[in-house]
């Protein structure tokens, strides 16, 4: 007999990655080159430690990649001086939004591994494209190769739960 998280991930997985199902284009063509611009309220800079914390109304854009936030914490590296740091990692805190042209992922903490170009979504997650929305506690979702992976709720059984518009009848067909 099949567990409830393999019979969740499998799934997940068919959806994801059926033609034209949620998740089909999840920023695939994102371009992770491009340069983060970050905007808040207040700056505290934590030289030393390598830490920028960026707090109030957090906006992050890297092309058409839009991250929303109370709160971001930067780590960054200064190889070649003050003048040219390096952005290893974000961390996002309270209300996260991420969104694109075409979909929102929802949560309560985000990770944007800059290095690795992935992003990891938790706490009540939400992954909305047009009608269609999936939930689950934590979705991770590399940048590079299009593959998500969500993990179910913990108050819901461990399972992913989705919801699917499903394609107005159209005229002739039997009922």
């Amino acid at each position: 007999m099949m567990s409830k998280t393999f019979k969740a991930a499998m799934l997940a997985t068919m959806l994801l990655g059926a033609p034209g199902a949620l998740a089909q284009s999840v920023l695939k063509n994102h371009d992770t080159y491009q340069p983060l611009d970050i905007s808040a309220e207040r700056l505290e800079m934590k030289q030393r430690e390598g830490r920028a914390i960026f707090r109030g109304a957090v906006n992050v854009k890297q092309g058409k990649m839009t991250l929303t936030s109370d709160t971001l914490t930067v780590f960054y590296e200064t190889e070649d001086g003050i003048e040219n740091p390096s952005i290893d990692r974000l961390d996002a805190q309270g209300k996260v939004t991420l969104t694109s042209e075409s979909e929102t992922l929802s949560g309560d903490w985000a990770v944007y591994d800059v290095d690795r170009r992935l992003v990891t979504i938790g706490g009540n997650v939400v992954f909305t494209q047009g009608d269609n929305s999936l939930r689950g506690e934590r979705l991770e979702f590399d940048l590079v190769s299009g593959l998500a992976k969500l993990d179910g709720e913990a108050s819901n059984e461990g399972r992913v739960r989705g919801t699917f518009n499903v394609p107005p009848k159209k005229d002739g067909e039997p009922k």
